[in-house]
């Protein structure tokens, strides 16, 4: 069975995330190579339909600030393809289970599906991670 090429770029695009995340960190002296027992990592990825990039932008944006302030929210940053711009990929990082789940039920996620309605593509989803090393 092999791989699509739309799980492949949101791997190498998470991929690409870690390794500039964990380039800050070690610029700065704080590298690690483990998190807190419990720690959810996962990366979200959708797709705009051509013409509605903006649009999305706009909408996944306007979840950073409120989902960056809830409680157990270790890291979500959004980014979007340098070679697609019709790709966009959350890297997020959570203290726990618990906390994901109140994520999904925020009043900024349960909006978000009326701000993309007829916007995005089929495709993307959530892949969790465990951290190797």
């Amino acid at each position: 069975m092999g791989i699509d090429r739309r799980t492949r770029l949101a791997f190498a695009a998470a991929m690409m995330g870690l390794v500039v995340l964990n380039g800050e960190a070690a610029a700065q002296g704080e590298a690690k190579s483990e998190a807190p027992k419990g720690v959810v990592t996962l990366t979200a990825s959708l797709k705009a339909k051509p013409g509605q990039e903006d649009a999305v932008k706009e909408a996944l944006l306007s979840l950073v600030e409120p989902t960056r302030k809830e409680p157990g929210c270790l890291h979500y940053i959004l980014h979007q393809s340098k070679t697609d711009p019709t790709l966009f990929m959350f890297y997020e990082q959570w203290e726990g289970q618990e906390a994901l789940d109140a994520h999904g039920k925020s009043p900024h996620m349960k909006a978000l599906g009326a701000k993309l309605k007829d916007k995005t593509d089929k495709g993307g989803g959530v892949v969790k991670y465990d951290l190797l090393k």
